[in-house]
């Protein structure tokens, strides 16, 4: 699963979503301290970038899957402009390790 994600980011290394480490997504989330809400993909954490603007950070749950739903979700919102669509940001990769970083809605879902 993961060398499908990982050839697919390769491949299109013009995304416009930022490529993010996951050292860099606890940073931005504090450790994981303010949990938003959780569902079946995983849960989601309210984050700040260093430069002050919040974020909300979906960590996706471990899928048997190869991939393919974040693949599509980086590769279509990640292109997406438009103001009734909550902007991606961007996104990590690491091993087991998978996130998508959106502006912040305040009382809003990422649903």
């Amino acid at each position: 699963m993961y060398h499908a994600i990982e050839e697919f980011i390769q491949t299109h290394n013009n995304l416009k979503p930022i490529r993010y480490s996951y050292s860099n997504i606890k940073k931005m989330t504090k450790g994981f301290t303010e949990k938003l809400g959780e569902g079946g993909y995983g849960s989601v954490y309210k984050g700040k970038l260093t430069s002050g603007h919040l974020v909300a950070v979906k960590m996706l749950a471990n899928s048997k899957a190869n991939g393919q739903d974040f693949i599509n979700e980086v590769a279509t919102i990640g292109r997406i402009h438009h103001f009734n669509v909550v902007q991606l940001i961007g996104f990590c990769v690491e091993g087991s390790k998978r996130a998508l970083v959106y502006d912040f809605m305040p009382n809003g879902s990422l649903d």
